[in-house]
């Protein structure tokens, strides 16, 4: 896939480059006007050519990005399988360690709910 990308973006950066159209070389007796014509008509579709290249390198890259965005938007989307504790009859449940979680003494929520019931006046 960085090879991939690589690709493009090397393509990316030398089709500017290959787009422009070449002077043409300077006439001279052997080369009659419709010899001139058939070049300048190849030298225009292979433009042409090389314009759409591009345009479908863009597309594929543009294509490419949304693929990358949607399956990391589908990635965040789904919670990771947690694995259940073994129950099974005879082994000791799984011990919790419970001084790493988050605790509030009890006057302070008695405190908190009592400025709380205070700046409601009473409503409920």
């Amino acid at each position: 896939m960085r090879l991939t990308l690589f690709a493009f973006a090397a393509l990316g950066l030398a089709s500017p480059a290959l787009g422009q159209v070449l002077p043409s070389p300077p006439l001279n007796s052997a080369l009659s006007l419709s010899q001139e014509f058939m070049l300048r008509q190849q030298q225009e579709a292979t433009r042409q050519q090389l314009i759409q290249q591009q345009n479908q390198l863009m597309t594929l890259e543009a294509q490419m990005r949304t693929q990358q965005a949607l399956s990391e938007v589908r990635a965040q989307a789904q919670s990771p399988v947690l694995p259940l504790p073994d129950v099974t009859a005879g082994r000791p449940l799984p011990q919790i360690d419970t001084s790493q979680l988050a605790s509030i003494p009890d006057a302070a929520l008695a405190d908190s709910n009592r400025k709380v019931l205070e700046a409601a006046g009473g409503r409920r």
